[in-house]
Formats: structure tokens, C-alpha cells, sequence
């Protein structure tokens, strides 16, 4: 059993990013990043673990040598409600680090994410899939994990409640919150900012990139085959080299989605006011600026 343990995690949130941040991060000479291999990506202090136990996801931190930091990151931990306390008695001094986007762009993204990056979502329509919401979370508590709980896209994108349950179990020292459209803005300095936070050294050589594009597939049974792992197709064609990348120029394409209707936007833009007023307050930073234009 490796004695090497993470000691920075990247919580999320989904679709605002972190691929990107991560990558970057990576770069330093003095990181080390989990990089599980597909089917896995759950992480080990969520819903689910895609490890047995905590031996077995420690062996995953074998290769580990004099870097500092060694961090993980998974999604999902931002909006699950047990992971912060998880994680705080696994890695009590640990740095958790977060990017959070206008929660309206964030759903909306999620949706198309789900609905064309996998094969999670059926409802092609988003204010269909929003209006399932209190269909699914009733069912979620009759049989748990019946739907996934990235469906419940508020409760995905409840960030006061999120960002404070992380303050209150690690203390706001250790908790950097970056704004997403500060990071889209000036990477640079945000990367800065965070390397600062994590006490390490700023004048890495670390090449910016944008790896997560919208996409849209073009034959749906194709894409189920390929996304369900069907057959087991899909972990045999990953297995050969470019056929994943192959696929997705084939079927799976990055595309565009159209705007947002209008009059759906600002609905949630009313309704997710209060919680980003809160979440203002929380941060000392004014983000009414997402409940508008």
C-alpha cells in the first residue's frame, strides 16, 4: 500500500473548466494528478468509489515520487453532501480548490453533456429535463441511485450551500474559489493565484489549453452502443489507438448548442437569485451579474 496521499483536491464544479485548470496544474513539475483510466472517474469519497477501500485507492498514488502536491479531482464532489467531511477525515490538512461558473450556463451545459457525452440523459428538451426534477428526486429517495444525481441539475448547482459546507469543515484558508469568468479572462494570473495557494513555486513553463468542447452526436443507437459500453465495444475500440478520437470526429462531433430560450433563462435567473446573493455575501464578491443579461 502506497503512504502517499493526496492533499489537494479539485472538487469541481462540472462543465466550468476544471479539464482545462487540471491539465494546466499538471504541468508543474512538483504536481501529481490521479489520472484514473476509463470506466473509472467516480472518485473514492462520493456517492460511489471506484475503489474497494481506501488501501486499494492509495495504491492508486504508487507513482508518486518527490512531488508535493498530489491531488485528485472529481466533479462530483462539489455537490455531493458527504464528500467534505470525507475528505477532511482521510486528509485533515488537505487544500480543496474550486471553479464555479454562472449556474444557468453550468445546467444548461451539463444537459447537452450528458445527453451527447454519455447516455445519462434521455430528455432531449432542457426544460423537459427540469421539469423531471421532482419526478426523479422522488423516485432517487424510494430506490437510491436510481437516477444519476447529476439529473437533479439544481440541486447540482446549489453553490452557497456547496462553497460553505467547505468552509465550514476545512476553514475559507484552505478553500480557493476561482471564478469561471475570471479564469476564461486571464488564465495566467488565476494559475498564479492558485499555485501561490498550494505554496508552490509560480514560474512554471505550463501551456494553456481548452479540452472539453459541447458536442452532438449524430446517430443516437451508435452513440448508445459506443456510451453503454454495449458488448463491451467500447473498452475494446479504446484499447486501439484512435478509435475513441476516431468515433467522436464519426458521430460525436463538437457542436455549437443553441442559445438558451429567453424566457426559460430568466426564470432560473429569478429563482437562482436568492441563492447568488447568498453566495455573494459568502464570498464577499458580487455575482448578481449572473442573474442578469
Amino acid at each position: 500500500m502506497s503512504t502517499k496521499k493526496p492533499n489537494f483536491f479539485i472538487v469541481g464544479q462540472t462543465r466550468s473548466g476544471v479539464t482545462s485548470f487540471q491539465y494546466e496544474l499538471d504541468q508543474h513539475p512538483d504536481i501529481y494528478f490521479l489520472k484514473p483510466e476509463w470506466p473509472k472517474g467516480k472518485g473514492h469519497f462520493g456517492w460511489v468509489s471506484d475503489y474497494k477501500d481506501d488501501d486499494e485507492y492509495l495504491e492508486q498514488f504508487a507513482d508518486v515520487n518527490n512531488e508535493r502536491r498530489i491531488g485528485e479531482r472529481c466533479n462530483a464532489y462539489l455537490y455531493c453532501p458527504y464528500t467534505a467531511e470525507r475528505i477532511k477525515l482521510f486528509s485533515p490538512n488537505a487544500k480543496i480548490i474550486m471553479i464555479l461558473r454562472n449556474p444557468i450556463d453550468t445546467m444548461y451545459s451539463l444537459h447537452s453533456s450528458l445527453l451527447y457525452r454519455s447516455t445519462v440523459e434521455h430528455i432531449v428538451d432542457f426544460e423537459e429535463a427540469l421539469s423531471a426534477e421532482p419526478m426523479r428526486k422522488k423516485e432517487n429517495l424510494e430506490s437510491p441511485n436510481k437516477h444519476d444525481p447529476r439529473l437533479l441539475y439544481r440541486e447540482v448547482v446549489k453553490y452557497y450551500t456547496q462553497v460553505k459546507r467547505y468552509f465550514d469543515t476545512f476553514g475559507k484558508e484552505n478553500v480557493k474559489v476561482i471564478i469561471f469568468d475570471d479564469y476564461t479572462k486571464n488564465k495566467s494570473t488565476i494559475l498564479k493565484e492558485t499555485l501561490e495557494f498550494l505554496e508552490m513555486s509560480v514560474d512554471a513553463n505550463i501551456e494553456y489549453l481548452n479540452t472539453n468542447p459541447s458536442r452532438k452526436y449524430r446517430n443516437r443507437q451508435i452513440h448508445q452502443i459506443m456510451m453503454e459500453n454495449k458488448f463491451g465495444i467500447r473498452g475494446v475500440l479504446r484499447k486501439i489507438p484512435f478509435t475513441d478520437k476516431m468515433y467522436r470526429k464519426i458521430n460525436n462531433p463538437p457542436s455549437k448548442r443553441e442559445k438558451l430560450n429567453s424566457m426559460l433563462k430568466k426564470k432560473l435567473q429569478d429563482e437562482l437569485e436568492p441563492e447568488i446573493i447568498k453566495l455573494s455575501s459568502l464570498l464577499n464578491r458580487d455575482l448578481t451579474f449572473w442573474c442578469k443579461n
